[in-house]
């Protein structure tokens, strides 16, 4: 077969399962060595897209386990029962926790943070960009991974010379761009929080959220500091971009660059112990701060499963996530996300625009897309065929609410790329995902919301907290002890909501959605609980 022509097809038939066979068989002789995608390719004679598409769904079957760092194949959870025992354990359907591809790296006690993000990429992709930045204008600049090392290290030093200590937060009032990536980078090499703010917030909600944090600096552009004015004193660290008309504030504040380049770089590295804090956000929806949530370092394994498994993120993909910094989404798959394996991070600055998303699709050839909801829903007031050149899209990701069916059509018609529409917490990240494929029209009729991500398993429960039996509608909440890559325990010193979430105690997470999974696993949305925390209206 002409391997272009293969390619072009999704692994299916006979013909696929037998080459997914295969490369199972060149990874289980090979065991315990763990083998990379360039020895299954010389192994079977696939070519490197094929056998990456089939790995890729072995890995998110558990057949396989794929190591980010080294880049290799071995045998999944699947496996790990088998042998020891004369069957496996049906009851058991998730991984747990030590077998988690990558759940090592953010366990302990001494996890460098900056070293995992940017430091242990130096040694191939030193050049490589770590960030791309597109002006509404149109003007491209780049930050290697090799420049934004030696530029976080030398503003860790400016904020440790400040005062600032592990553990303490730091808000962050900045635009997408390379002095956002640098400071959240010199934030975790000092061991503290990076604390983002929208640049919609108000005065009153930015002060909201800097006193509810209690937090020790800012980090700010001339034009957002305004909104924080009302909780700097002479005891506060603010540091402003630099630009013409700078602020009232200029006599106290530090100049980032200047600061930057008048400084040696930071040679430690703090660590983390798995359950510390290293992001602190707070639900965006309200004035007043609520919901405080301090993500921990073990959420990382969570986050690298789905840049890895879920949005199927590789080595040669041109990655852009749109979402906005301020949000989890943006956060965690935005910034951290691609951080964490290495790629690149596109941002696009400026309000959101349709025709410079298909420009900034088309100039840089991007292969995978995600977006909120409200962003692809955008999509259709413009016209793909009116971009400078072909889209090189090969699937598009949107999380946050399930997309209408008209949506749905439009992108795997219109595009004719896969959509992938996924459901998540603030709380969990994305955890529930329906793949339409455009060479299935009937997949956009699907009533269900999709699969359970591997690492998560969900139950349905009564009003007592009785798990239901499959088909039966009730309230969704996260199984946790079969769940090792759910991180959430507690709201930020907000006890009330916290037990709301686990009010049928600690082995239930409930979401505060209803609806019901069938005997095929499919998890069906059916709405809001009465009871549920509103995140949508104060």
């Amino acid at each position: 077969m002409d391997h272009n022509e293969e390619d072009n097809a999704a692994p299916k038939g006979a013909q696929s399962l037998g080459r997914a066979i295969s490369l199972l068989r060149v990874v289980t002789n090979a065991s315990p060595r763990a083998v990379r995608l360039a020895d299954l390719m010389q192994a079977t004679g696939l070519s490197k897209a094929t056998a990456h598409r089939l790995a890729s769904t072995l890995v998110h079957e558990t057949l396989l386990a794929y190591d980010a760092e080294s880049r290799s194949y071995g045998l999944g959870p699947f496996f790990s029962g088998i042998g020891a025992a004369d069957a496996p354990h049906p009851e058991t359907d998730v991984a747990p926790p030590s077998s988690l591809p990558q759940h090592g790296k953010y366990s302990g006690a001494k996890i460098p943070l900056a070293h995992l993000l940017c430091d242990r990429h130096l040694a191939v992709k030193r050049a490589h960009p770590a960030m791309i930045h597109e002006t509404v204008s149109g003007q491209t600049s780049e930050l290697s991974y090799g420049k934004l090392a030696e530029y976080s290290a030398r503003f860790a030093r400016v904020l440790a010379g400040a005062g600032v200590r592990k553990g303490d937060r730091v808000a962050v009032l900045l635009p997408k761009g390379v002095e956002l990536v640098i400071t959240a980078l010199a934030i975790w090499r000092i061991g503290a929080v990076y604390m983002p703010l929208f640049s919609t917030y108000s005065p009153a909600a930015v002060d909201a959220r800097l006193r509810a944090g209690g937090v020790k600096a800012i980090v700010a552009n001339r034009f957002l500091i305004e909104r924080a004015s009302r909780y700097i004193t002479g005891k506060t660290f603010v540091c402003l971009i630099e630009g013409d008309q700078i602020n009232r504030l200029d006599s106290k504040v530090t100049q980032f660059w200047s600061s930057i380049y008048a400084s040696e770089p930071l040679e430690t590295v703090e660590t983390y112990g798995e359950n510390d804090p290293f992001t602190m956000t707070y639900a965006p929806s309200f004035v007043e701060a609520k919901l405080g949530l301090l993500t921990p370092v073990r959420a990382l394994a969570g986050i690298e499963k789905y840049m890895r498994v879920s949005m199927d993120v590789r080595d040669e993909d041109v990655y852009w996530n749109m979402a906005d910094q301020g949000w989890e989404y943006g956060i965690y798959y935005g910034l951290i996300g691609p951080l964490l394996i290495g790629c690149s991070i596109l941002f696009c600055d400026g309000p959101y625009d349709v025709s410079q998303g298909y420009r900034v699709l088309s100039k840089f050839r991007v292969t995978n897309l995600t977006a909120a909801p409200s962003q692809i829903k955008a999509w259709r007031r413009g016209d793909p065929n009116d971009a400078a050149a072909p889209f090189a899209i090969r699937q598009v990701t949107v999380g946050g609410e399930p997309l209408p069916p008209d949506v749905v059509s439009w992108v795997t018609q219109k595009l004719e790329v896969p959509l992938i529409n996924q459901y998540g917490h603030r709380e969990t990240g994305m955890i529930v995902g329906m793949t339409y494929d455009p060479r299935d029209p009937s997949s956009s009729q699907r009533a269900s919301v999709g699969r359970i991500m591997p690492g998560f398993a969900l139950a349905v429960l009564d009003k007592n907290g009785v798990q239901l039996p499959a088909g039966t509608e009730g309230l969704l909440a996260i199984d946790v002890k079969r769940s090792p890559l759910f991180w959430f325990r507690s709201y930020f010193k907000d006890e009330t909501n916290t037990k709301r979430r686990f009010q049928f105690g600690t082995d239930y997470y409930v979401l505060g959605d209803t609806g019901f999974i069938d005997e095929d696993g499919l998890v069906h949305y059916s709405g809001r609980a009465s009871h549920a925390i509103s995140m949508q209206k104060d």
